[in-house]
């Protein structure tokens, strides 16, 4: 039967510090680290991986950085998603500008471009606190969805170009065919 211990009274700061006080918790996630490591590797294909893993864990890492802020820090923060979005665009301009690197060191460099935008944003906020870092993060996800949309349309319209000039490469006409002789 799986049981909690209430009243738990700690009369140290290494007891209260504890992650699993309870010896049954600490067995309990032994034994799913042992089969998350040892045995779902062999049981999973590229689909489990890819579509429900990685955006598993990617999603874990982001509760994590916002529990940090709102539960220990108690702050409320509404740009967290888009700081995680610049890490992302960040990573895939590396990959594609540069695809003989290695991911890993993509990843190390999204993560530094990340942090220099995230100190731009957060320098100015460092001294407000509630309602006010809530506006200030509005602020940020706004100005990050301006930048982001300028970049959609100059990729966009160099995508277009790029596609007509390979249609007439392959057709050797140019614009839209309607179907109509």
């Amino acid at each position: 039967m799986l049981y909690r211990e209430s009243g738990d009274f700690s009369t140290t700061y290494q007891q209260d510090g504890q992650t699993f006080p309870i010896k049954f918790d600490r067995y309990r996630y032994y034994a799913v680290m042992a089969i998350a490591f040892c045995i779902v590797p062999f049981l999973v294909n590229d689909y489990w991986v890819n579509a429900i893993f990685l955006p598993f864990l990617i999603y874990s890492i982001a509760a994590i950085g916002l529990n940090i802020l709102t539960g220990y820090c108690g702050q409320v923060s509404l740009g967290t998603g888009g700081f995680m979005a610049v890490g992302a665009y960040a990573c895939y301009k590396l990959m594609t500008g540069f695809p003989e690197i290695n991911i890993f060191f993509h990843i190390i460099l999204s993560g530094g471009i990340t942090a220099a935008v995230c100190v731009l944003f957060g320098l100015p906020s460092l001294r407000i606190k509630g309602f006010y870092l809530a506006v200030a993060t509005l602020a940020a996800i706004l100005a990050r969805r301006a930048g982001v949309a300028t970049w959609a349309v100059e990729a966009s319209t160099q995508g277009r170009n790029e596609n007509a000039r390979r249609l007439k490469c392959a057709s050797g006409a140019t614009g839209a065919h309607r179907g109509t002789s």
